[in-house]
This record gives structure tokens, sequence and C-alpha cells, in this order.
């Protein structure tokens, strides 16, 4: 049954079956309960009114014996009612019927005296009686048997078996449709959810779903669907904005060299001093397009967590030393130093490591004039090291620090591309530091210079 239920492909079905099948178990459960009650009650009462009878009838004999009255007189039972299907039999200790209330017509088996009341079930006849041994003057021991014939009390428990049956089977048929309807009422919201996710495409993910006042379970999927939504308009607004923007920056090589072709094409042949300039530009500009695919591919890697990491341990002060003596043998027009540096062993991928601090310091040489100062420090902080590069440079504007880990993002795009920046230097240094848990962060003042902070974990 519960395999089946599982099996059913609508919801709506599913909650209103299971709802329908508690809801069933119960009523059944509660309604076995109260018949159960009731035959309890009523056995207990005919317990009680078999065991009233024989008292009161021993009573009376008590008292006829006291007065030397016979027992076979009618007046000893005359208070029996065949009415209530009670019924009284005094036995003599042979065997022979003494006295015998109206109306008896039950066939009994022999019994023994057990002073207790019992039942006995014969055929459909439901029976509670008692048997009793009294003492008779000069006649012995005799029995009294009361018998009490149950057969209106089954009569009504039949009936009351038949109605609560009748209201099990409405009750259920109740709790299919209430199940069905309360269900589809429960469920129109996730209907309305399902037909808006149906009709969002690509071209269309400006749509939201309507989000009711209740703060319930189905409000707050709404809310979710609708920012997953949000997050994937940015998601192609950004990949749409990527395309577009490598798509521009290779489209310049490509032109560059396509126009050197040509001229290779028309003069190239007989004059030896175009050609060797249009064979140094289209390597210059092949170069440049090399590097631009290789940092795309780079973040593309980083996007979908394929980058793998070579983690070692090595000396970041060795490794920013390093740095400045490369840096000022290429930038000899800066002051390129380290202040101080804490002796601290690391674990990373060394080459990322390299190429992301390599990536800050050639961003700040081309954004800080010449003879100025670029430091870098490192210190250690609990479980983590914390690099400092600091430059005296021109300064980034508060606005535009937000946008700096974009890709493709400049702050002066005339400046960026005399300075042969693609915009994607420092989103790699980000990814860089992101896939070693790190964090990154700028602080800059226009005309003043630029900081930025790596904090790395030691492990």
């Amino acid at each position: 049954m519960k395999n089946k239920i599982l099996r059913l492909k609508k919801i709506s079905l599913k909650i209103t079956l299971v709802y329908a099948v508690v809801f069933s178990i119960v009523l059944i459960a509660l309604n076995g309960s109260v018949l159960y009650g009731v035959k309890y009650f009523l056995v207990k009462q005919s317990i009680r009114q078999v065991n009233d009878t024989s008292k009161g009838v021993s009573d009376k004999i008590e008292e006829l014996e006291k007065n030397n009255l016979d027992l076979q007189g009618k007046d000893l039972l005359q208070g029996i009612s065949p009415k209530e299907n009670i019924y009284v039999k005094i036995i003599d200790d042979k065997g022979n019927t003494v006295n015998v209330s109206p109306g008896w017509n039950i066939s009994m088996p022999k019994q023994n005296s057990s002073g207790k009341a019992l039942r006995l079930e014969k055929g459909e006849r439901h029976l509670v009686y008692k048997n009793n041994s009294i003492d008779i003057k000069n006649k012995g021991t005799a029995q009294l048997l009361v018998v009490k014939d149950m057969e209106h009390e089954y009569h009504f428990l039949k009936l009351l078996f038949i109605m609560m049956a009748i209201s099990d089977a409405i009750g259920i048929v109740v709790a299919l449709f209430s199940g069905m309807f309360v269900s589809k009422r429960i469920l129109r919201p996730i209907d309305k959810i399902t037909k808006t996710a149906q009709s969002i495409s690509i071209q269309g993910l400006n749509k939201r779903i309507e989000v009711n006042t209740a703060e319930d379970e189905l409000a707050r999927l709404a809310k979710t669907f609708n920012e997953m939504i949000e997050r994937l308009e940015k998601s192609f607004e950004s990949q749409n904005k990527f395309v577009s923007d490598a798509s521009h920056e290779l489209r310049t090589p490509i032109s560059v060299i396509q126009g050197y072709i040509n001229l290779l094409d028309r003069w190239g042949k007989e004059d030896r001093e175009v050609l060797q300039k249009a064979i140094d530009i289209i390597k210059n500009e092949t170069a440049n397009m090399t590097n631009l695919i290789e940092k795309l591919l780079f973040l593309a890697r980083g996007d979908n967590n394929s980058v793998k990491l070579e983690k070692e341990k090595f000396d970041l002060e060795n490794l920013i030393d390093e740095i400045v003596r490369e840096s000022n043998i290429i930038a000899q027009n800066y002051n390129i130093l380290s202040e101080k540096n804490d002796s601290v062993t690391i674990c990373a991928d060394f080459r990322l490591i390299k190429q992301a601090l390599r990536a800050v310091i050639d961003n700040s040489i081309k954004y800080t004039q010449e003879d100025g100062k670029i430091i870098i420090n490192s210190s250690v902080k609990a479980d983590s090291v914390k690099i400092t590069i600091e430059d005296t440079g021109i300064g980034i504007p508060e606005e535009e620090i937000p946008n700096l880990f974009n890709r493709f993002y400049r702050v002066d795009k005339a400046r960026s591309k005399k300075t042969g920046g693609s915009g994607l230097g420092l989103a790699i240094v980000k990814q860089i530091i992101d896939i070693h848990n790190g964090t990154i962060s700028i602080n800059s003042k226009l005309g003043k210079g630029t900081k930025i902070t790596i904090s790395l974990p030691l492990k």
C-alpha cells in the first residue's frame, strides 16, 4: 500500500490518500474503542444485576426460613420480571427444581456453585450467570441459579456496530474529498511557482513569483525561488558581459594582425623594413592574445572548481624577497622594497601565490609615477598570515573599489589600454586567494595611493 502511494505522480493525490488512510485508521480505532467500551459497560452492568438479584433472593430465602414459609411459593420470585431478561431457579441437592421465575426458557449445563458471576456463550445466546449454594432448614443444601440473558444488549451492540461502520464509510469518503480540497488549496501556490518556472527562459529572467504576505513555508519557497532567479539573472548578465568583453578584447589584436597581413600582402614582399615591422607586431599581438586566452582559461577553470592546487610548504619571507628582487630588475625607475616580514612557513601553491603577488605589484607599477614607492610587508596573525602591498600611486575613487575584482573592469579605460591592461589581473588574483580559502581587500585614496591586504591561512 505504501509503495503504491509513493508511486503516485501527483503530490495532491498522495496527500489525499495519506490523509484519508490516517483519518480512517483513527476513526476506526476510535469507533472500535467506543464499541469495546460500551460492550464492557453492558457486561459489567449485567454482572451487577445478576449479583444484586442473587443477593436479593438470598435475603428473601433467609426471611422465609425464619417465618417457616414455603420456598416454593410464588411470592419468593415475584419481583423478578422476564422483561429484564433475568431468570432465577432454585434446585435442591437431588437436582429437582424447587422454584423458578416466570419465563424461564434457558437450558443450562450442570454448573458447580462458584459464588461468582460468570459468562457463558451458547450459540447466539450470551449469558451471565451466578450459581450460589444456600442452606435450607431440614432440607439440606440447594443451588440458587441467577441468569441474565444479554439478548437486548447484544442487539444494541449490533446496531451500534452497523451505525459505526456506516459512519466509518462516510468518514472515509469525507476524508477523501476534504483531503483533496485541502491538498489542492495548499498546493495551489506550488502550481503557480511551477507555471512561473516553466515560463521563465534565458530571455525572460526578469519574471518573479508573487509572494503572499503569510510567513509560511510556501512563502519562503517563493522568496528562495525569486532569489535564485535573481542570482541566475545576474550570472547570465555577467556571463554575457564577459563574453562580450572577451570578444572585444580578442577583436583588437585580430584586427591588428589582419591589417598587417593585408600590408604584407601589398608591400611586404618588396619592402624588407615593412616585412620585419609587420612580423614583430604580429608576434606581439599573438603573444597578447595567448596571454589573454590563458587568463580566460584560468578563470573558467576556477568557475568550474577544476583548478588543481599543488600545495607545498615554503618560506613566505623568501618568496617576498625574490619577488622584490625580480620587480626591481624589471621596473628600475620605481622604489620596490620590503620593510618588515615575519619569518613564517605556509602551505600553499607556490606558483599561484607568486603569480598573485606579482600581479598586484605589476598593477601598482602601472598606476604609480616613476620614483614612486611600492612596499610589500607580511605579518603573522594567529592561524593566518597577512600580506600588505602599499603604493604611492594615483589612487582609486571610492565608488570604483567594489568593482575592481570584476572581470574586464577598468577604472580608467583609456589609461588601462595605454598600459596594456586587460582588466583581468585583479579578478585572477581574487580567484587565486579564494581557492586558498583566503581574503583580499582594497583601501585607496585619490592622489595618495592604494593598499591591498591579502590574508592566507597558514595550513
